[in-house]
């Protein structure tokens, strides 16, 4: 374990720190840091006027008693923190300090100025970039100190941890993966409480995101407010702000919450989950529930009712595709062209809709633009374009076809 500790050039004052039932009584809450963890090494961050001179007599008497109770320690010479640059190599210093997946306890009592800030930015980029473990970021408040000077050490871990809170809140809203929220919920992998509910809901909903499974997506998602809410009540101690996150998670995902009755919604809801993909980015999971969204509206509009076994969706699908190929080479006769005489009994009806040239347009774009995505590039292209040429192109593509597609919603009343 090694803690990083700061010294300054300020008169400390004699107290008794009292942390986890142990008592040290110093002026220098480093020296009481040594004493309560027995640390494989102490660093302490120095300023140069901290460090030498005539007014460095504070690290000259910590340096003897460390000396002399044998603690190992080191010196980490930092800038006065006069100016941006020296703020930065401040940060450098810290994060430089500590090793890959080390464990680390951070002092900030005796820091200055910016230097608890720095501190605070520095852990949090230690655990995003480093995996370091901070098992503790302590503050040894004199002010704080009772009648007998007894004085609090307060754990202030808690509020680095709401860090990371925000960030895996904010990457389960922006792109559905949940796993950082579900190991901050149930860290113990624990069963059969409130926060192993709610961390599994989460699981299963982030997986049914990820793998674009609408209807497990929109039942888990019922369940979701409930069980957080419940989890919050496990929380309000060690992360008081869960409630204003759980907000946040509820108002992003309960848009997606349906219970299949209603088809006409299940269909509003299903299109606001192809939104959701396209404008968080996850282009090949909206393209493929759009075209899947398309045949249920097409059926739903029909009068015939939703079926996915294959043998009943597929004339659907035929219907859709055909009316889409009129006038262009047959795909089973190159030497003929597909008429009207090819389609089956919907295809026929879909000719007297007045949204016919739209919907035969998504229906063709969403083929060219979700043959490329599903095949990833493993296509022989006609001609050689240039990556970034070939890629606008294609997102183009994209882009007008979710166009005509929010039309095809708006027209039929499913938005």
């Amino acid at each position: 374990m090694k803690v990083i500790s700061f010294l300054g050039i300020s008169k400390y004052l004699v107290t008794k720190y009292k942390w986890n039932g142990k008592v040290q009584e110093t002026c220098f809450f480093p020296e009481a840091v040594a004493h309560f963890i027995k640390p494989e090494k102490i660093l302490i961050c120095l300023t140069p006027t901290a460090r030498e001179g005539e007014r460095a007599v504070n690290w000259q008497e910590l340096k003897k008693r460390f000396e002399n109770d044998s603690v190992p320690y080191d010196v980490l010479p930092i800038p006065e923190g006069h100016s941006e640059p020296e703020l930065w190599e401040i940060f450098n210093t810290l994060t430089n300090a500590v090793q890959e997946k080390e464990e680390v306890i951070f002092d900030i009592t005796h820091s200055f100025r910016s230097l608890p800030f720095l501190s605070f930015l520095a852990i949090a980029y230690l655990k995003a970039a480093k995996k370091v473990n901070v098992k503790g970021v302590l503050y040894g408040a004199y002010d704080a100190h009772d009648e007998n000077n007894y004085s609090p050490v307060f754990d202030l871990t808690p509020f680095v941890s709401l860090l990371d809170w925000l960030t895996a809140t904010e990457q389960f809203i922006q792109t559905g993966n949940a796993r950082s929220l579900s190991g901050l919920l149930n860290p113990q992998k624990k069963k059969e409480d409130a926060l192993y509910q709610a961390a599994t809901t989460l699981d299963t909903i982030s997986q049914a995101a990820r793998l674009c499974q609408p209807f497990t997506l929109m039942k888990e998602v019922g369940g979701l407010e409930k069980k957080l809410t419940q989890a919050q009540q496990q929380l309000q101690i060690s992360a008081p702000p869960f409630g204003v996150l759980r907000n946040q998670i509820t108002s992003a995902f309960g848009q997606f919450e349906n219970d299949g009755q209603d088809v006409a919604e299940m269909l509003r809801t299903e299109f606001r989950l192809v939104n959701w993909y396209y404008q968080k980015g996850q282009i090949i999971q909206a393209v493929t529930l759009a075209r899947e969204w398309l045949i249920d509206a097409v059926t739903y509009r029909l009068g015939e009712p939703l079926d996915y076994l294959l043998d009943k969706r597929n004339p659907f699908e035929k219907a859709i595709s055909g009316v889409a190929l009129l006038g262009k080479p047959h795909p089973d006769d190159r030497d003929r062209i597909f008429n009207e005489n090819d389609l089956n009994r919907f295809g026929l009806e879909l000719l007297k809709w007045k949204e016919l040239d739209t919907l035969q347009k998504v229906w063709t774009d969403l083929k060219n633009v979700r043959n490329p995505l599903d095949h990833a590039e493993h296509q022989r292209k006609k001609e050689k374009e240039k990556t970034l040429q070939a890629l606008n192109k294609l997102q183009k593509k994209i882009d007008t076809t979710m166009k005509n597609l929010q039309t095809l919603a708006e027209e039929w009343s499913l938005v």
